[in-house]
């Protein structure tokens, strides 16, 4: 290998790019895995997530042809849309992102995870609705817990937090430019075990500008666009689960969760990979 590491993304739309951009019409950008390939140096990248992908998703449509590329980093963030779904179950969302873990590890690439932050949408709507929706990605997050016994694994929620108020696109679901730019310095600094002593502001600063922030009227286009049909297509499949969620959470039935494993051996980060000027 010549030139720094192949690095491959797989996932959903957070890591497909969305939201790393500002016009209405292109709804794409390169995303923030894309942006860790660059602080990294990569000799390829290769985007493999799409839009709407689910665990199982991953496993079904991304992961062979990842295998295929020979990977030496990839990046595996997904469960997000498994939440938004009626028939969620943080049980299969582990097994899907085991399955990953286990055959990219024994091909031995170096696999860096997330978890993921409270979706902004969801924080604007009422008490309940809130906590289940929290409840939902908390049980995301402990499934990558268990599945990551060892392998670097960085906090979306703990990125955005240091992007400041400008972290989130309009429709408060994806990061915004800025955000996506911080989440990519936060997965550097954890494969880099500290990012070589870079800072967050330092590692954003070597990544291309973020575009200013969308006008008042670019939001609004964007939500009759964008935003309405999203939602009413989402809506139609996600919303009755959402009422038994709601349901349930009232008479206090949990989430069915993922039993704890023993922690493996840590595998090796991709300090070797990485260029420290």
């Amino acid at each position: 290998m010549t030139g720094g590491p192949v690095v491959v993304a797989l996932g959903d739309s957070i890591t497909a790019g969305v939201g790393d951009v500002v016009a209405p019409d292109a709804p794409h950008g390169p995303g923030w895995a894309a942006h860790l390939a660059t602080l990294c140096g990569a000799a390829t990248f290769t985007n493999l997530a799409s839009n709407g992908a689910r665990a199982r998703s991953v496993v079904a449509e991304q992961l062979d042809a990842a295998l295929a590329l020979d990977p030496d980093v990839v990046t595996l963030v997904a469960g997000g849309n498994d939440a938004l779904r009626s028939d969620f179950s943080p049980v299969e969302v582990a097994g899907h992102l085991a399955v990953c873990v286990d055959v990219l590890r024994g091909r031995g690439a170096t696999i860096v995870l997330a978890t993921l932050p409270p979706i902004g949408l969801f924080e604007l709507l009422p008490p309940r609705v809130r906590r289940v929706m929290r409840a939902r990605v908390e049980a995301v997050n402990a499934t990558v817990r268990v599945v990551a016994r060892g392998l670097p694994v960085f906090a979306v929620g703990d990125a955005l937090r240091a992007a400041g108020i400008g972290a989130w696109h309009v429709d408060r679901v994806h990061p915004s430019p800025l955000g996506h730019r911080h989440v990519a310095a936060a997965a550097y600094r954890r494969l880099a075990r500290g990012g070589g002593g870079l800072d967050a502001a330092t590692l954003v600063g070597r990544l291309p500008a973020a575009p200013a922030p969308p006008s008042a009227v670019a939001r609004a286009a964007w939500l009759a666009v964008a935003g309405v049909p999203w939602a009413w297509r989402r809506g139609r499949d996600f919303l009755p689960g959402l009422v038994r969620a709601v349901v349930d959470d009232a008479r206090g039935v949990p989430l069915d969760l993922p039993a704890l494993s023993p922690a493996l051996p840590a595998q090796a980060t991709a300090e070797a990979f990485i260029p420290r000027s």
